[in-house]
C-alpha cells in the first residue's frame, strides 16, 4: 500500500523534469513515452511546469528554463565536499594533465548510477559530454566501483541481482560473479580501476573518499586515453596523487 505521505502528482512532474536529462526537448508524446504517462497526465505536468516557469513552450515541444539552475546551485554551495572538492579536481588536472572528476551515487537509483558533482576536463576523453550532472552506470565506471566495493553485503546483493548488465564494449564485465570479484578486488585494495569497459580506450582509476566515520560518500578519478597513459601510471603516478587529494578533502570538508 502506497505511504499516504507520498505526493503522485509531484512524482509525476519530477518524472517529467529527469525525461529532459537525454532531450534537449519534449514534446508531450516524448514525456509520455519517456515517463510511462498517458499523453493527457504528461501534458498537464509540461503545462504546470511551464505556469511555474521550469520550461517553456516552443512550437509543439518545451524546453527548460534557465529556473532551474538556483537549484543546482544551492545544492553545490550547501554540500561542503562539492564545495570543496572543484578545487581539487582543477589541482588534480593541472597537476597530471588528465581529467578529474568527483562523483556520487545518484539517489534517485538503487545504486545503478553515480552522478557527477565536479569536474575538471582536459579534452574529451570519451564520446559523451561529461560536467556536472551527467550520470554513468556503476558497473563500469570506475568511480562506481570504488562506490559499490564499500556497500553493506545485503546492499550490494540487491545490486547484483540486477545483472546481468549492459555490454558497454566487449571487456565490460555484466555477470554478477565476475562483478562481485572485482568489487572484492576492488575493496581489498582501496582503489578501482577500469580499463576499456565503459568504452573502448578508456582507461580510468578511482579512489573513495571517505566521511569522520569511514563511511564512503564520494568518489575521486582520474582518466585518460589508454594510448596516452599506461596501467602503471595510472597506479604509479596517479593513485598517490588520488589518494592524498581523497584524503584531504576528507579532512577540509567531512573532517
Amino acid at each position: 500500500m502506497e505511504d499516504p505521505r507520498f505526493m503522485t502528482s509531484l512524482a509525476r512532474g519530477l518524472e517529467v523534469l529527469a525525461a529532459f536529462e537525454t532531450q534537449s526537448r519534449l514534446t508531450v508524446t516524448q514525456a509520455a513515452k519517456a515517463t510511462g504517462m498517458s499523453r493527457s497526465a504528461a501534458g498537464r505536468c509540461l503545462f504546470t511546469l511551464e505556469r511555474l516557469g521550469y520550461v517553456v513552450a516552443e512550437g509543439t515541444s518545451y524546453a527548460l528554463c534557465p529556473a532551474l539552475l538556483p537549484m543546482a546551485r544551492a545544492f553545490s554551495v550547501g554540500n561542503p565536499l562539492v564545495r570543496a572538492g572543484q578545487a581539487v579536481v582543477d589541482a588534480l588536472r593541472d597537476r597530471l594533465g588528465e581529467s578529474s572528476s568527483l562523483a556520487m551515487f545518484d539517489t534517485r537509483s538503487q545504486y545503478h548510477c553515480v552522478v557527477y558533482v565536479c569536474r575538471a576536463e582536459t579534452s574529451r576523453i570519451i564520446s559523451v559530454p561529461l560536467f556536472a550532472g551527467a550520470t554513468l552506470p556503476s558497473y563500469c565506471a570506475s568511480m562506481g566501483r570504488a562506490l559499490l566495493a564499500e556497500l553493506p553485503e545485503a546492499e550490494l546483493e540487491r545490486f547484483l541481482t540486477q545483472a546481468p548488465f549492459p555490454a558497454r564494449t566487449p571487456r565490460t564485465l555484466t555477470q554478477a560473479a565476475a562483478l562481485r570479484t572485482e568489487l572484492e578486488k576492488v575493496r581489498g585494495q582501496g582503489f578501482a580501476m577500469i580499463d576499456g569497459e565503459l568504452e573502448a580506450g578508456l582507461r580510468s582509476i578511482a579512489v573513495p573518499v571517505r566521511g569522520a566515520e569511514g563511511q564512503v560518500v564520494a568518489a575521486l578519478n582520474l582518466a585518460t586515453q589508454s594510448a596516452h597513459r599506461s596501467q602503471d601510471w595510472l597506479l604509479q603516478t596517479a593513485l598517490p596523487e588520488l589518494q592524498a587529494a581523497a584524503a584531504h578533502l576528507a579532512r577540509v570538508a567531512l573532517g
